[in-house]
């Protein structure tokens, strides 16, 4: 989640001109532990110790093809520089502005604080983390940047959105930064860090105001400020997303989330091994599945989600059923720690959503729904509870106790763990039509 275009024609023409007057330290140099910027005092820098200045800039998504933005209240361009940052604080007693967020599967636009010239880094360990007074409409994430680092991987933890006009102080050690990845903690990264980022995330299209009053070392944070939070690890809601369909490079497999199980593979089925005649009809170029269960490979029928349309036939079964699913393993598996599952889908008629273990199914029934919309259903949600403790497969199914010939459309977009405010973040331009 972390795909960032940085100002960095404006923010590096900018310290070079700089980097003397201001003292951005060489890599290598510590940083003393006191506070580093205070919007109320009218602070233009963040003063890190030792003549050394970190300097405010903005990002947002438009490497990745996105189109979010920061409108900010006193300025008309959209990019946060040292030239015009000084209107904002005054205004604001901070850095604010208002989130747009664009069509990307992953949008996001933020503020951070460069902290090193460019293709430098410095040592900012010894903060222990970092502490951060604001208000915010939108989930922040807190991202330490770092030399060499992948820009699509770099350590992070979560801010959680705040009470409308309600400012409060959350604390994070560099232990609680982590990457998709976990190849590197924050604790690592922050000994060669080049900046720190607050970006701001959501769905597609939604729009939040946000106000950064105050930025601290752990250190100096914890003793210093009034009622402050603790925030942990950010993997849970890192990996909440477990397969989509509009992102770059969707395929056939489903991430677990865990260490301990295996990646899942994409299935269709119908109920033609019990009579019926029922069949799916692929929107992508896609050979037709006719059998009973056939493996999902070919990559186009997963550009824009799994999209097909639905003839249902009984024959001289009780009822018609088709649809696809996903397994794990030839083994039950343990996914109650998911909490639950979040599907992003549309579909012409209500569909099943089943938890199998072997032949013992429960289900819940998704409403029928023009529009792609996530619903999230927590495993006590579901018809009969404990299969999550043993699954063997997730399928989303279209069933009816009579003859359907007019086709019925379904796309299944995205899957991901349970989460309260949902679990993935979808690119409606990517969408497939049906």
């Amino acid at each position: 989640m972390q795909k960032l275009i940085l100002n960095l024609s404006a923010i590096f023409a900018f310290l070079g001109l700089i980097a003397c007057s201001r003292g951005i330290t060489e890599e290598g140099n510590s940083i003393a532990e006191f506070d580093l910027w205070d919007g109320s005092n009218g602070d233009l820098q963040v003063n890190m110790g030792n003549g050394v200045s970190g300097h405010w800039f903005s990002v947002n998504d438009g490497n990745e093809n996105g189109s979010s933005l920061i409108k900010f209240p006193t300025i008309e361009k959209e990019n946060l520089t040292s030239d015009n940052i000084k209107s904002i604080v005054s205004y604001c007693g901070g850095v604010c502005g208002t989130v747009e967020l664009g069509q990307a599967s992953d949008p996001s636009a933020g503020v951070g604080i460069a902290l090193a010239e460019e293709n430098s880094a410095i040592d900012i360990s010894g903060w222990d983390g970092i502490c951060v007074s604001y208000e915010s409409e939108l989930s922040m994430e807190g991202v330490i940047g770092y030399e060499n680092g992948a820009s699509d991987d770099m350590p992070t933890v979560v801010f959680d959105k705040t009470t409308s006009g309600n400012a409060v102080a959350r604390c994070a050690k560099w232990s609680d930064f982590k990457q998709k990845s976990l190849e590197k903690s924050g604790t690592e990264a922050s000994k060669k860090a080049s900046s720190i980022i607050f970006k701001f995330i959501g769905k597609a299209m939604q729009t939040g105001y946000f106000n950064i009053k105050g930025v601290s070392s752990y250190k100096h944070g914890v003793e210093n400020l009034d009622s402050i939070e603790h925030v942990t690890s950010s993997k849970n809601v890192v990996d909440a997303c477990l397969w989509n369909g509009t992102s770059n490079e969707p395929g056939y497999i489903v991430k677990s989330g865990s260490d301990d199980v295996a990646e899942g593979k994409w299935y269709s089925y119908n109920d033609r091994e019990e009579g019926g005649g029922s069949l799916l009809h692929w929107s992508a170029e896609a050979p037709s599945y006719k059998s009973s269960f056939e493996w999902l490979t070919n990559d186009e029928l997963f550009v824009g989600g799994l999209s097909a349309s639905v003839a249902l036939d009984m024959g001289t079964s009780s009822s018609a059923y088709a649809g696809v699913g996903f397994t794990y393993s030839s083994v039950p598996v343990d996914l109650s720690e998911w909490g639950g599952i979040c599907v992003y889908y549309r579909a012409d008629k209500e569909m099943r959503v089943v938890l199998a273990a072997d032949s013992l199914e429960a289900d819940y029934i998704l409403d029928a729904s023009e529009n792609p919309v996530e619903k999230c259903i927590s495993w006590k949600d579901f018809s009969s509870s404990g299969l999550e403790k043993k699954a063997s497969d997730i399928k989303f199914e279209v069933r009816s106790n009579e003859n359907v010939y007019n086709q019925i459309k379904f796309n299944i977009i995205a899957v991901g763990k349970y989460m309260t405010d949902g679990a993935c973040f979808i690119d409606s331009s990517k969408l497939t039509n049906q």
